[in-house]
């Protein structure tokens, strides 16, 4: 009867050991990302960041700043200002729907010879709500989907 009872001891110490270690493992992720410094571009401009140092960058993009590549599309390049500050924000992925000229973002990455390479890009929803034009709803014709 110790036979059986000695496997299952063991199984199940192996079970609540996997919980524990990818608990911890979890946590430490979490952990990683959240340790990411909040700066405007006039901070990030004046502070020593080290290459290596993770940052979340806020501001809003400069008009007529975005450039995406031709050759991949997901690609682009553009401006985030505040006051008189700005910085040249790399970023490669799909961005959000209200991404554009004027837009507030929050952008996370490495600031490494005045370039800031984003790995996340994130929008702002505007304070207000304004109705699309008629002009605007009779030109899409939903031809992407």
């Amino acid at each position: 009867m110790s036979g059986p009872i000695k496997k299952f001891n063991k199984r199940l110490l192996i079970g609540i050991l996997v919980i524990i270690i990818s608990t911890i493992y979890l946590i430490t992720l979490s952990l990683d990302a959240a340790s990411a410094i909040y700066m405007t571009p006039s901070e990030l401009i004046s502070s020593s960041t080290k290459p290596e140092e993770r940052v979340r960058l806020g501001g809003m993009v400069q008009p007529g700043s975005i450039l995406q590549q031709s050759d991949n599309k997901l690609e682009i390049e553009f401006t985030v200002e505040e006051n008189d500050s700005r910085v040249l924000v790399e970023y490669i992925g799909a961005t959000p729907d209200i991404f554009g000229d004027n837009a507030i973002v929050f952008v996370e990455g490495y600031y490494s010879n005045e370039i800031f390479s984003a790995d996340t890009l994130l929008t702002r929803h505007p304070d207000t709500m304004e109705p699309l034009s008629q002009e605007i709803i009779d030109s899409d014709s939903n031809d992407s989907y």
